[in-house]
This record gives structure tokens, C-alpha cells and sequence, in this order.
């Protein structure tokens, strides 16, 4: 029996893997530098100095300054979604609406993964000269979304801003400012930054500490809002894998699941700059 034309399969699943509206879109594609489902990045070392009329008056040759790129080779995830099952998938190919049906499932479920792994990457594990954790307590949240837009500033960073809100947090800014949450809801900007919101963001401890990928959520612990620079984050997608089962023995059934090799990250990958996060 022959199987089922996987490239119609794939496509559905290829085509807008992330939600043009996502927080992930916030970031540089990188699926261009993607070979054989290994990403090849390289972090920026030194910048060279500039110098003024350096030649007014000089024969001498322009100081070398030494940038060592550091390589950095990474091979893509896999993410695999649960099997699911079907009648006759055979017939559903050649039905362009059922077939999106199946397939947009499979496509959203990825999409919720990789944005939950997106948003712990781009939560700074450590307060530092280039990340900041900051903790509301008594005071007010937008006070907290003030400072952290002068951290990005006494940067010099300006451009590409972006902060994410967890539902509980757009709520306080609601309360805090009522004016302020309708410009958010009309524009999707405030103070600087670009808005989106999400929930399934990183756990910290209620002294500021960072909880593992999938840790689960105790009593005292807060989920952050985070804010990242889209210049310092990347996304990249590789192969994309189809796997069927036409009449299983076992269930007198279709199944059908797909495979995605992608990944979310920090392009300074062993050092990760200018991410943010606020606690409260």
C-alpha cells in the first residue's frame, strides 16, 4: 500500500512555524546560517577603536586591533509531537481543509514548545553589569518597567527593545495606570519598548533565583515578565520530518506525527547580554 506524499504534509507544518504575532518573531532568524541541522554562530569580540584625522600629521600604519570571533557550532533540537490518530488519512490528503486541520495541530503544539523555551532563554539567569533582575516589592510595576528602560539606556541601547508581560502583570499596570494600559492595548509600545504577553515564563525564587527549564511552580515562586533586545536573540529552523502509520494492527487506525528541528537562544550563547526581568 503505498504511503502517504509527505512534502504536502511537511509544508503545512514548514509554513509559519511561529505565529506572525508570537514574541519569538522578536528576535534575528538565523535559519539562513542552519547546514545539516547545525546552526554556526560566531560572538563578536572586541570592538576597534576609532580615531580622529589619524593620519594628520602621521606616517604611521593604523593600530591591529585583535578581534578573535569565538565559533560557536550548535546542532538544532528535535521536537517531536505525540502520535495522534485518524480514519483513512489517505482520503484527508487530497482534502485541503482536513488535511490543515491535522496539520495545524501538530504546527501549534510546536509553536507553544519552542515559545516556552524562547521565553527561558531570554530570562537573564543573573543580575549583572549587562542583565537585570529587578524585584517590584512594595513598590509600584511601571516604576520597575522605568528602570529597566535606564538600564538599556545607560547601555546605549535604544532600538529593538522589547518586554513581555504576564497576564498578572498587565493587570497591575491596569490598576497603576489606566491610561498607560489603553495606549498599550492601542499601540503594543510602552516606555521604549515593544509589548507582547505571554504567561509560561521563567520561574524565580522569591530571592531572585532562577529556576530550572520546567521546574515546577512552588508556593512562593514568581513567574517573571522579561524584556531582550531582538539584536541579541535568535530563532533557526532545520528539517522538518514526517512519520505515519497507515492501518495499524494495533489501534485499526491512522497515525501520524511530525518532527521539527529548531532552536531558540542567545546569539552570545556562553554569555548572554541584555536580557531583563521583573519580579513581583
Amino acid at each position: 500500500m503505498a504511503g502517504l506524499q509527505k512534502e504536502v504534509w511537511i509544508a503545512g507544518i514548514q509554513e509559519n512555524p511561529i505565529p506572525d504575532n508570537s514574541f519569538v518573531f522578536a528576535s534575528q532568524d538565523k535559519s539562513e546560517y542552519v547546514e545539516n541541522n547545525k546552526l554556526h554562530l560566531a560572538e563578536a569580540g572586541i570592538e576597534p577603536d576609532v580615531h580622529e584625522d589619524y593620519f594628520a600629521g602621521s606616517e604611521t600604519d593604523l593600530p591591529l586591533a585583535t578581534i578573535n570571533d569565538i565559533p560557536n557550532e550548535v546542532i538544532l533540537k528535535t521536537y517531536s509531537t505525540d502520535r495522534t490518530r485518524h480514519r483513512d488519512l489517505q482520503e484527508v490528503e487530497l482534502q485541503y481543509n482536513k488535511r490543515a486541520s491535522i496539520t495545524n495541530r501538530h504546527k501549534t503544539s510546536l509553536a507553544k514548545n519552542l515559545g516556552k523555551r524562547a521565553a527561558f532563554a531570554w530570562a537573564p539567569a543573573l543580575d549583572n553589569t549587562n542583565n537585570k533582575i529587578i524585584t517590584v516589592g512594595a513598590g509600584k510595576f511601571i516604576s520597575a518597567i522605568i528602570k529597566m528602560k535606564a538600564f538599556y539606556n545607560g547601555l546605549d541601547m535604544y532600538d529593538n527593545l522589547n518586554i513581555c508581560l504576564t497576564a498578572e502583570h498587565m493587570g497591575t499596570i491596569e490598576e497603576e495606570d489606566t491610561v498607560l494600559y489603553k495606549k498599550i492595548l492601542d499601540t503594543n509600545k510602552m516606555y521604549g519598548f515593544k509589548v507582547y504577553n505571554y504567561n509560561q515564563t521563567a520561574l524565580y525564587t522569591a530571592a531572585g533565583a532562577k529556576k530550572p527549564y520546567g521546574t515546577v511552580k512552588a508556593a512562593d515562586d514568581k513567574n517573571c515578565s522579561f524584556t531582550w533586545s531582538s539584536d541579541e536573540t535568535f530563532r533557526c529552523f532545520g528539517d522538518t520530518e514526517m512519520y505515519e502509520t497507515i492501518r495499524s494492527a494495533a489501534s485499526q487506525a491512522d497515525e501520524i506525527s511530525f518532527a521539527q528541528r529548531a532552536l531558540v537562544g542567545n546569539i552570545r550563547a556562553t554569555n548572554p547580554k541584555y536580557l531583563g526581568a521583573i519580579l513581583s
